[in-house]
């Protein structure tokens, strides 16, 4: 009797995603005290085919409020009045009406769509309307967004919603504000931000992303810490200070400097990323939704109209 091996079937959507990661290259880095930013160039400069969520809702073209008059922790009403998708970015932090909230997972919600977005809250102490309706400000840092992918990915596989464990996403911001010895009467993340504004100042101007870049790979010592890429680099350029900021806050807390990180870690963490990324199904929104989980390595990314619309990765640290 011969053995005959068995052969694993690789869903469509991994097998483009690997094709995508292959064409990336990965520029010149940057460096900053401990930090090293690795830009990411796709070829070519794809114009993206959606409206992003910050744009939409600087133009009125986006309504992000309370899911009724009571509210609901986990999640918030979304009703696209654009003409094309909304790209809704993962970690991004929504501030207003009863809490401060920040997106659990990308997607793309269709033009025209109401949408029930699921979030964590990201400011315990207030649940009292501060506005009707939210705006977009900051992003979370990748240590917040590491343990929130975590435990979605949790929740997910075992049958249940695109919910955090808000007690970890809770603890996390504690430790952001203590770590910038920050003070908030309501436990919220943007004070952190806040207390921390004029060192983020300093740090990113001294941090230049290349033009035509679409998305970043960032290391610290000798680790790939995080990486947010987009399918083009216009969108990268509007987010680029908010994502900078937010990885910067990370490091003010492990203050010490660092070398270059080498850039075969940069190469190596794409490579990961291919191997461990699975399709999660079904996608919430439009397109196809991937699942990356492996040892040490959480993320999450979004396919659509031939290209990756977000991908979030980042290691245990």
């Amino acid at each position: 009797m011969i053995d005959q091996e068995v052969q694993q079937v690789v869903p469509d959507s991994a097998i483009k995603f690997r094709e995508l990661l292959s064409t990336l290259t990965i520029g010149q880095p940057s460096h900053h005290h401990n930090l090293t930013f690795f830009p990411l160039f796709w070829p070519g400069n794809p114009v993206p085919s959606y409206t992003l969520l910050s744009t939409a809702i600087e133009a009125g073209e986006v309504v992000v409020e309370e899911v009724n008059e009571s509210g609901s922790v986990p999640n918030l009403s979304v009703k696209n009045k654009c003409k094309r998708p909304l790209l809704i970015p993962e970690g991004e932090i929504l501030m207003g009406a009863k809490q401060n909230r920040v997106i659990n997972v990308t997607v793309l919600v269709a033009a025209g769509v109401k949408f029930l977005l699921p979030v964590s809250c990201v400011e315990a102490g207030r649940w009292r309307y501060k506005s009707r309706h939210f705006e977009s400000k900051f992003h979370s840092p990748p240590s917040l967004r590491h343990k929130k992918l975590k435990s979605v990915h949790r929740s997910r596989s075992a049958g249940g919603p695109a919910a955090s464990d808000q007690g970890e996403v809770w603890d996390e911001v504690q430790a952001c504000l203590s770590g910038v010895s920050a003070t908030s009467e309501t436990a919220s993340l943007t004070d952190a931000f806040d207390a921390a504004e004029e060192t983020l100042k300093e740090a990113c101007k001294q941090l230049v992303m290349p033009e035509g870049a679409a998305g970043v790979l960032v290391g610290r010592h000798n680790r790939i810490i995080g990486m947010d890429l987009f399918d083009s680099p216009t969108t990268l350029k509007t987010l680029w200070s908010r994502l900078s900021d937010a990885y910067f806050f990370d490091a003010l807390r492990d203050p010490a400097a660092a070398p270059e990180t080498p850039v075969d870690h940069a190469q190596q963490f794409i490579e990961k990323l291919g191997i461990a990324a699975k399709p999660r199904v079904p996608a919430l929104a439009l397109g196809d939704e991937l699942e990356i989980a492996s040892e040490g390595l959480v993320g999450a990314a979004l396919l659509y109209d031939g290209g990756i619309c977000h991908l979030a990765a980042f290691s245990d640290g």
